[in-house]
C-alpha cells in the first residue's frame, strides 16, 4: 500500500497543512531503471518516495556515468531543480522499485510559497542532499573501488525496504563510474569473506558490521548528516 506518510517530509507536516497539501498528491509505482527526471530539462513533476530508491546519475560527454546521490523515503526527487532554475545536469533513475507520491511543480510552488512547514522541510532536506552530492563527489575522487562499493551498498540498503538488493555488475560499474572488471573483482572478494551473498544480480548483505569496516569514512559522514 502506498502510504504518503511513509515519506519523512510528508510525515513531518502538521495535520492541517498535510490535509491541504495531500489534495495535490497522486500515487505512482516506481519501476526499476525508470527515468523520473531527465538531465538538462525543465521539470514538471516531483516525487516523494514512500518505498524504493532513486539514483542521481551524472553523465559525461563520452557516455561514462557516475552516481552522485541516492534518494529514498527521506526526501523528494527533484528538490535541487525545484529550488533552483528547474534544470539539473543529472538524471533521476529508479534504483530500487517501489512507490511514490507525485506532484505538479506548480502545485508544489503554491504550497511552498505559503512559507509554512513544507518550505522549512524542503530547505532542510536540500542542504542534506547537497552535502551528500558533495561528499560523493569527493569519495569518487579519493577512495578505492572497494571502499566506494561498500559505501554504496550500505547507502542503498539504508533506503531499501527489501532484504535483497537487485544489482547487476554492469549497473554497479555504471553507478561507481569504473570498469566492470574492477567491480567484479571487488564483489568476488567481499563475497569470499562472507560479507555479502551475490548471485545472478541479487545482493544480500550478510555481515553489515564487516561491510561498514570495508567502506570509507564517507558512509558514516553521510549517515550522520541524514539523521540530523
Amino acid at each position: 500500500m502506498n502510504n504518503p506518510r511513509n515519506n519523512h517530509i510528508l510525515s513531518a507536516l502538521p495535520q492541517k497543512e498535510y490535509q491541504r497539501f495531500s489534495d495535490y498528491l497522486e500515487p505512482v509505482q516506481l519501476s526499476l531503471n525508470e527515468i523520473l527526471l531527465e538531465s538538462n530539462r525543465k521539470i514538471e513533476l516531483l516525487y516523494f518516495p514512500t518505498q524504493g530508491v532513486v539514483s542521481l546519475i551524472s553523465a559525461m560527454g563520452d557516455g561514462s556515468t557516475t552516481e552522485i546521490g541516492l534518494i529514498g523515503k527521506e526526501g523528494m526527487v527533484g528538490t535541487l531543480q525545484f529550488l533552483g532554475d528547474g534544470i539539473l545536469n543529472s538524471q533521476s533513475v529508479v534504483q530500487g522499485e517501489g512507490t511514490a507520491m507525485k506532484i505538479d511543480t506548480e502545485a508544489l510552488q503554491v504550497e511552498y510559497d505559503r512559507g509554512q512547514m513544507l518550505q522549512k522541510l524542503l530547505l532542510r532536506y536540500a542542504l542534506k542532499l547537497f552535502n551528500q552530492v558533495s561528499q560523493c563527489a569527493a569519495c569518487n575522487n579519493h577512495h578505492t573501488v572497494k571502499q566506494r562499493t561498500a559505501r554504496w551498498l550500505l547507502m542503498l540498503d539504508d533506503r531499501s525496504d527489501h532484504e535483497t538488493l537487485l544489482m547487476t555488475q554492469q549497473l554497479l560499474s555504471r553507478m561507481l563510474g569504473v570498469r566492470r572488471t574492477g567491480v567484479t573483482e571487488v564483489a568476488k572478494e567481499i563475497q569470499r569473506r562472507g560479507i555479502i551473498d551475490y548471485h545472478r544480480g541479487k545482493i544480500k548483505i550478510l555481515d553489515r558490521d564487516a561491510l561498514e569496516a570495508v567502506a570509507c569514512e564517507c558512509y558514516q559522514v553521510l549517515k550522520d548528516w541524514s539523521t540530523t
